[in-house]
């Protein structure tokens, strides 16, 4: 009888642990995949219409404004989508990969950061700043998120943003992304 009760108990055990367990090395990099991708797509249109804006002389508190309350969106949506996927395994060999996926978060930032350093020095936006310290905790969210969804990620993302991470220190108002950036 008591064999009975261990034998049973320890085949429940079994078959609790085993759901844990795939749960836990489960690879959802393709999950991650369309949001990272999604984010870097609109990121670089928004950051093509500052750069316009720039160009042309229309940049202001109003246009670029507006521009920025998009990327603080783009970058919210993105962190509450990633933190909605479970921990991913990961993949060092099955695409997407760890580091395709890190190199597209890092490309967005670059873009991100290189794309409104300009900004700081027009007198036609004159909040720039106050607009940055608004971007910055949506970023360094972001960035967070995906350390959190697929550990260890943004340790490439920090590599590729060694040159970059210039643009943020000169503007000054990206404390939060910096430091999730390991800066």
């Amino acid at each position: 009888m008591l064999f009975r009760a261990v034998v049973t108990l320890a085949t429940a055990a079994l078959a609790l642990a085993n759901p844990l367990t795939a749960r836990q090395n489960s690879n959802t990099n393709p999950q991650i995949e369309p949001i990272l991708n999604n984010l870097a797509i609109v990121n670089r249109q928004t950051i093509a219409n500052v750069d316009t804006m720039q160009a042309n002389g229309t940049a202001t508190d109003g246009t670029v404004g507006t521009q920025v309350q998009n990327l603080i969106t783009l970058f919210s949506g993105a962190a509450s989508d990633i933190l909605a996927i479970p921990v991913s395994s990961g993949s060092t060999t099955q695409s997407p990969t760890d580091i395709q996926l890190s190199r597209v978060l890092g490309e967005a930032i670059q873009v991100t950061a290189t794309g409104l350093s300009g900004l700081q020095a027009q007198a036609t936006v004159p909040n720039f700043s106050a607009m940055i310290s608004q971007l910055d905790p949506t970023v360094a969210d972001t960035i967070n998120a995906l350390n959190t969804t697929l550990p260890g990620a943004t340790g490439f993302v920090h590599l590729l943003m060694l040159d970059a991470q210039q643009f943020l220190v000169k503007e000054g108002a990206w404390p939060e992304t910096l430091a999730a950036l390991g800066f």
